[in-house]
């Protein structure tokens, strides 16, 4: 895909990076989530880390190229010929035309996937600790005894002194790992995130943003969800909506593990509220309702 758009630098840097990364790739990110401020402190890094850290990861991939050096590490060689400063302006560039070409317009709907993962396993560190959520973010994964490690053809042990961040990833379809051995900027983990947004959510639920939403979580939940504009407890909805406390319990259990609820805790109440993702999938499913209507009024 890359090749195709002509982005050969940033081809060339994902064949090649395996385990370190630059540490200028990955540039402090800006508050809102702004893309020009990202771009310009990656455009605008200094000469001589740019020089450290590309040299760094030239050197381990050709030292696992035995037959000579692959078409990745010559691109950026060359690349680097021009200078550090056209190097990371060029990079910088082809990351803005990846965005405008393939991710701007799918952005939205990923955003809410990996804001409900990291709901999702904000909730679980809280409930059931740190071992069981690590141990469930890929089964190549697991934690234990202050070290977290990773299995498969590639095999990686990571200590709890470690700085580690924790990337879900809707685009990944297996664990990547950025292991810094000069500690740049720590340890980075990308794990999956299934459609429903969180690797544990709940199957029934499914792809919550398409269809009919009432058909795709259930007319029970569609009208609790309806109704928590404003933060509610089980009980008041159990007295609203005529139902057990134990049967809205259940539902609301299930709409929050899929990020559709935001919950919080006041002394010995529990308050349920929309996410502001569930506000639009709400939202939408009202104007559709609505547009017969207008249309024949």
């Amino acid at each position: 895909m890359l090749l195709r758009k002509d982005l050969r630098l940033l081809a060339a840097l994902r064949r090649e990076i395996r385990g370190y990364a630059p540490g200028f790739l990955l540039p402090q990110r800006e508050p809102h989530g702004a893309l020009d401020g990202e771009l310009h402190q990656l455009a605008t890094t200094p000469a001589d880390v740019v020089a450290l850290q590309v040299d760094r990861l030239l050197t381990l991939a050709r030292a696992g190229q035995a037959s000579g050096p692959s078409t990745g590490v010559t691109t950026i060689a060359a690349a680097l010929e021009a200078g550090e400063q056209s190097f990371v302006q060029r990079v910088a560039s082809e990351l803005h035309q990846f965005w405008r070409g393939f991710m701007a317009e799918r952005w939205e709907g990923l955003r809410c996937r990996m804001e409900a993962d990291i709901r999702h396993r904000g909730a679980s560190m809280a409930s059931r600790g740190l071992s069981a959520t690590l141990n469930s973010l890929h089964p190549a994964v697991s934690y234990d005894s202050g070290v977290l490690h990773i299995r498969d053809e590639r095999s990686w042990k990571v200590f709890e002194w470690s700085r580690m961040v924790l990337h879900p990833s809707p685009l990944a379809s297996t664990w990547l790992l950025r292991d810094d051995p000069w500690d740049d900027g720590g340890t980075h983990l990308v794990y999956p995130v299934g459609p429903s947004g969180a690797s544990g959510g709940d199957p029934a639920a499914g792809p919550v943003a398409e269809g009919e939403l009432g058909k795709v979580i259930g007319e029970a939940r569609l009208l609790l969800l309806s109704d928590l504009g404003s933060s509610r407890t089980t009980t008041e909805l159990a007295e609203r909506h005529r139902m057990s406390a134990s049967t809205v319990s259940y539902h609301l259990l299930r709409l929050h593990r899929v990020g559709l609820l935001n919950r919080v805790r006041e002394g010995s109440r529990v308050y349920y509220q929309r996410t502001p993702e569930a506000d639009r999938l709400v939202a939408r499913r009202y104007r559709r309702s609505l547009t017969p209507q207008l249309a024949g009024a």
